[in-house]
């Protein structure tokens, strides 16, 4: 259980979801509750709250790693977290493990998940500038409109880092939150962002993700950094315990990261012949043939000339 200075300010923190019960028990997650969820948010936020553990203790990530908390920081575990992402609307992914909360409760949940994808080799984080890894998820995103306007949502595009990319090679850990924006966003715009961090270890990695306002993004930074500093493999699943044999991811550190592939930033002639190569190729084929057609053409008549 959370001490009793962290436990006042999270019980405040989600004291909106326990006190307008009757208006919460008719939406569509109280009305149709499923088999082993209870049947009203208070429940939920009181079952939170006494499987919840809090600092100065450590909580179970799964099987695989566990954390070491401080300050107003609570892990929620996987049964209680899913509860609660449930009534507050929010996605449940199916690797969860537990809920990070601070000072704003259910305002700013961070996500636990551990992915099991296998042992990623993050050595080449370091080969990475923040600006290669910009271009590399602009590109991600660039890739990832086309389905996004097919479903008639707005485009979307990179603008900025809000938390540059942090790579710890001694602990295998990496941390970014970046500011992705509609493309028709005026320029200087906020609004926001989603901070990221992912600790690796030998069957997988675990992921810690929160959604909160740019102008936040520095506390909740404080809060990611408190957690990754307490995060901790246990003894044969650590990154330094891989083994030859052992499974290894196949998107390898671009999946855990979140991009379809990494690369250096591109110049703004490299670019465009990225975008253009297509057309550049055709023409260049279409010229060839040409050409080639041409000299076939004049030997043609010149051979025929001789011959009478």
């Amino acid at each position: 259980m959370p001490d009793a200075g962290g436990l006042c300010r999270i019980v405040l923190a989600l004291l909106p979801l326990a006190l307008p019960i009757g208006a919460a028990a008719t939406s569509p997650a109280a009305q149709a509750a499923a088999p082993g969820l209870f049947e009203t948010p208070a429940d939920a936020f009181a079952d939170a709250l006494r499987h919840s553990t809090g600092a100065p203790a450590r909580a179970d990530l799964g099987p695989d790693a566990s954390v070491r908390l401080s300050g107003d920081l609570i892990v929620v575990p996987q049964d209680q977290a899913a509860r609660l992402l449930v009534l507050w609307n929010l996605p449940v992914p199916p690797d969860l493990v537990a809920l990070l909360l601070g000072p704003k409760g259910m305002d700013a949940p961070g996500i636990i998940r551990f992915v099991p994808a296998g042992f990623v080799d993050d050595a080449t984080a370091a080969s990475f500038a923040a600006d290669d890894l910009q271009s590399s998820l602009g590109d991600t995103v660039a890739r990832g409109n086309r389905a996004r306007l097919q479903q008639h949502l707005p485009a979307l595009e990179v603008r900025r880092w809000v938390r540059p990319p942090q790579y710890d090679p001694a602990a295998h850990q990496i941390s970014w939150a970046a500011l992705i924006l509609p493309t028709t966003a005026p320029l200087g715009s906020d609004g926001t962002t989603t901070l990221n961090a992912v600790a690796f270890g030998r069957r997988g990695y675990i992921k810690l993700s929160m959604v909160t306002s740019v102008q936040d993004a520095g506390d909740a930074g404080q809060m990611f950094d408190a957690s990754l500093s307490g995060l901790q493999f246990r003894p044969g699943a650590a990154y330094g315990d891989v083994r030859p044999g052992d499974r290894r991811a196949p998107d390898g550190l671009a999946g855990a990261l979140g991009m379809d592939a990494l690369h250096k930033k591109r110049t703004m002639l490299g670019a465009w012949l990225l975008d253009n190569v297509t057309a550049i190729a055709s023409g260049f084929l279409a010229t060839v043939g040409a050409l080639s057609l041409l000299v076939y053409f004049r030997r043609h008549r010149y051979l025929e000339s001789r011959r009478w």
